[in-house]
């Protein structure tokens, strides 16, 4: 694992905030007190920039835009077409059905897989993610996808599980293993996170064709008018940007 794929999850805007807010009190302690408030400013410039909806939206919309919707019409020639549904979060809370048991982001993608599923007469579903470490024996979230693709309508035979991955990497490299990489490929995950994915399935020597959801930025008539006020939805949305582009640089450099 790389210094960067490890520091990947730690680099958030709250994570910042607090190493500049710290860093300006350290240099303030020892007289610093010039560089101690240029510290104070960036932080509280950074803070805004990131928790308001310009910056955010900005990076979120130049990654969704990278790749259209998939069409709404399929081709009748689909039989060996995979729709492979990246893995992106679930519960074991027994008591539940497996669709309830799946992230939104997760269900969005699935939603999206089943939806060409539908125009792809007899395409397969191929649904991935590895369950936690501890305790051993858990459900897999491929597993539990596939239960809610069952539970939605999908036939069992046109669906396909891959257990082990836990990075679209491995996704990608797994997929690579148990299917020809010349057979047509279309990948299901959120927009935000397409442009990354399609570079790890085609370096993997697929040929993959881009279906994304779950969209972060959004157009129509009704607009958000408060885009200057902070809120958290924008700081998340500012960590996902952040996820996003630190994990390119490491498919640019480590991969």
């Amino acid at each position: 694992m790389s210094i960067l794929q490890s520091l990947t999850g730690a680099i958030t805007v709250i994570n910042l905030l607090i190493a500049l807010i710290v860093l300006a009190f350290i240099l303030r302690k020892y007289k610093k007190r010039t560089l101690a408030f240029i510290l104070f400013a960036l932080a509280g410039v950074f803070f805004l920039l990131s928790s308001t909806a310009y910056l955010p939206d900005y990076f979120a919309n130049k990654l969704e835009r990278k790749y259209l919707p998939y069409p709404l019409t399929g081709n009748n020639d689909s039989s060996k077409v995979l729709i492979h549904v990246l893995g992106s979060g679930y519960n074991l809370d027994s008591r539940l059905p497996a669709n309830a048991q799946l992230g939104w982001c997760a269900l969005g993608r699935l939603a999206e897989g089943i939806r060409i599923h539908r125009l792809l007469k007899n395409s397969t579903i191929v649904c991935s993610a590895n369950a936690p470490d501890s305790p051993p024996g858990l459900e897999t979230q491929a597993q539990v996808t596939r239960r809610a693709a069952i539970a939605l309508g999908v036939d069992s035979n046109q669906l396909a599980t891959l257990n082990e991955p836990g990075t679209t990497q491995e996704e990608a490299s797994e997929l690579a293993k148990h299917y020809d990489t010349n057979r047509p490929l279309i990948v299901v995950t959120d927009a935000i996170h397409m442009p990354r994915a399609m570079k790890l399935f085609s370096k993997a020597g697929f040929h993959p064709v881009a279906a994304p959801t779950n969209y972060k930025i959004l157009e129509g008539p009704v607009q958000d008018n408060l885009k200057w006020w902070p809120s958290f939805e924008k700081i998340g949305l500012m960590n996902y940007v952040i996820h996003e582009y630190l994990g390119d640089l490491k498919y640019r450099f480590f991969s």
